[in-house]
């Protein structure tokens, strides 16, 4: 008896497989985008309009929460007014002493731009943070500014309001 001869393995290609665009499951055919789980009834997929749809409807959402936020946030501050009272020399810059006064119905704080007086375009200027100004008050503070130099100028200060 002569033995058998030995089968030939069959040679079989993959299919290209995905992740399950709802529970990430591996092993989805590329023809589909939900898995068995996610499909049982193999229902029509879901067409790629459909799920960037749905993606940019999230964005959206989220864009109009965070602008309510934002505005809610910043209700009742300011407007705020800002006054130059004293500026001295110091081995930095110089020593620029300010009133800030808060015209709103909440405490914040707020931004100023110190510039020389009167103000020229494309004249120096620094940008300094005030402390924490209470509704309806004023804060007086003192903030060293470096960019327009150790020589004694007159300044005047403009403050944002939101």
């Amino acid at each position: 008896m002569t033995p058998a001869p030995a089968a030939r393995a069959v040679r079989r290609e993959l299919e290209p497989t995905h992740a399950c665009i709802r529970c990430g499951r591996e092993g989805v055919p590329a023809d589909a985008g939900l898995c068995e789980l996610c499909n049982p009834l193999e229902l029509a997929q879901p067409s790629a309009t459909q799920m960037h749809g749905i993606a940019a409807l999230g964005i959206i959402a989220f864009v109009a929460v965070l602008a309510v936020a934002s505005r809610l946030a910043i209700a009742g501050t300011g407007p705020f007014t800002g006054q130059v009272l004293g500026v001295t020399a110091v081995a930095d810059g110089l020593a620029v002493t300010m009133r800030v006064s808060n015209g709103g119905r909440n405490a914040a704080a707020t931004v100023c731009q110190v510039t020389e007086a009167p103000a020229r375009p494309g004249a120096a200027a620094e940008t300094v943070q005030t402390p924490l100004v209470p509704a309806g008050q004023a804060v007086e503070f003192t903030a060293i500014v470096t960019k327009l130099g150790t020589t004694l100028v007159a300044v005047s200060a403009a403050c944002q309001s939101p």
